[in-house]
């Protein structure tokens, strides 16, 4: 079957946060990731586990379900406060790797009368359908890489690459 052209852009974006998710964590230990800039922000070790939920979340959406490892940890946690433990960031690069590789695949093979079906759930953009959703999730996981990316400057540590 031949990929939503819709699609494209979406992808290109996909593998381009798959990467960048990496480079921002590259180089970066278990310590350095728990630090908290300023006493207040986010870790980068807390963002990393948020934005891992969130493909995962995505994986389900287009019917790829697959178990994130941290999900009985990140269930009850809103906020860092609620963190009661880190796992270690090797573990949460694998997570990414294993879910990238297998929702690389699924987000090429949808079909259109997919994509324009309602999302499961709402998202902040006009668009309800599941590309919407999808469109809506590239760009959170954009977001959160962006603060990756300035943690890395904050805490010392050279800039992501691309």
């Amino acid at each position: 079957m031949k990929m939503d052209t819709r699609l494209a852009s979406l992808l290109e974006i996909f593998q381009l946060n798959t990467r960048l998710f990496l480079s921002c964590l590259a180089d970066v230990n278990d310590e350095t990731a728990a630090k908290r800039p300023g006493g207040e922000a986010n870790s980068m070790a807390f963002i990393a586990l948020h934005v891992l939920d969130a493909r995962y979340y995505l994986a389900k959406l287009v019917g790829h379900e697959q178990t994130n490892p941290y999900q009985a940890l990140l269930d009850p946690v809103k906020s860092i406060a609620e963190l009661t433990q880190i796992p270690p960031l090797a573990g949460v690069r694998d997570a990414w790797r294993t879910v990238s590789s297998a929702l690389s695949d699924r987000l090429a093979s949808l079909s259109a009368a997919e994509l324009d079906t309602r999302a499961a759930q709402s998202f902040p953009v006009d668009d309800e359908s599941l590309l919407g959703g999808i469109a809506f999730l590239q760009q959170h996981e954009s977001f959160h890489i962006g603060q990756l990316a300035y943690l890395r400057r904050l805490l010392g540590l050279g800039s992501m690459s691309y």
